[in-house]
């Protein structure tokens, strides 16, 4: 599900520059594809082809973490960035040798160019969990291949195959809705499975915290800590014409 919110914090920097990277050509269209019976709505971004971007039903707040490569928890702005009503689908095309981290700076001459966006860099204390090993030994598996990271969440049931501590931590972050930082001090990839209760209708499944500890032998530890959060100064729904 998607959401954002506005956090007060001190400027660090002024508006990040303008970039000059930019596509050869580009199709932006605001559209909504709706939701599922459940409530959940499908987006994605991805380099579908080389030097070939897509996003599709992507809200901006997908775009600029796509852009800017940050975290859910790294961009504070109005409400409306994270909303169906402000849905997108881009097209956008360069030469098919163009890195990933330059496709990057493309996305953000575009969103700067269609969008007018404008933002800048803080960083800010804010509270925060930490991945700590839990008492006793760790209850996964190393993953037996070297196949693609991959996560299925279905309400609370979460199953990881492949995956990193650091990418199981920017997981837990989306569930707790504040950042996590693995401090596991554990290397390699990992198969995980994990059933939690959450507010739909998981009755009789214990908390994230006990499930963690329970069934994987992880503990989250509340602190504080610095994060860089881009801060959105103005963006505009509509995007100029293509």
């Amino acid at each position: 599900m998607r959401q954002t919110g506005w956090i007060v914090g001190l400027v660090l920097g002024a508006a990040l520059p303008a970039q000059q990277s930019a596509f050869d050509v580009a199709s932006v269209k605001l559209t909504s594809h709706g939701r599922d019976a459940q409530g959940w709505s499908h987006s994605s971004i991805e380099i579908a082809s080389p030097g070939r971007l897509v996003a599709t039903n992507a809200s901006m707040d997908e775009c600029i973490r796509w852009a800017y490569d940050v975290k859910d928890y790294q961009v504070s702005g109005p409400s409306w960035l994270n909303t169906d009503e402000a849905s997108y689908d881009i097209e956008a095309k360069a030469s098919p040798d163009t890195p990933k981290t330059e496709m990057r700076k493309m996305l953000q001459t575009l969103l700067a160019q269609r969008f007018h966006l404008a933002l800048h860099r803080e960083e800010r204390i804010l509270p925060v969990y930490e991945l700590v090993l839990g008492k006793g030994s760790q209850k996964f598996a190393t993953a037996a291949d070297d196949g693609h990271s991959s996560t299925r969440s279905i309400g609370g049931h979460v199953t990881a195959h492949n995956i990193s501590m650091n990418e199981w931590a920017y997981q837990l972050s989306r569930y707790m809705k504040q950042p996590v930082f693995n401090k596991t001090g554990l290397e390699g990839k990992f198969d995980l499975k994990l059933d939690y209760q959450t507010d739909r209708n998981d009755e009789g499944l214990p908390s994230l915290f006990t499930a963690l500890q329970e069934q994987l032998g992880l503990k989250l530890e509340a602190t504080k800590a610095p994060v860089e959060v881009l801060v959105i100064e103005h963006a505009e729904r509509v995007p100029s014409g293509n």
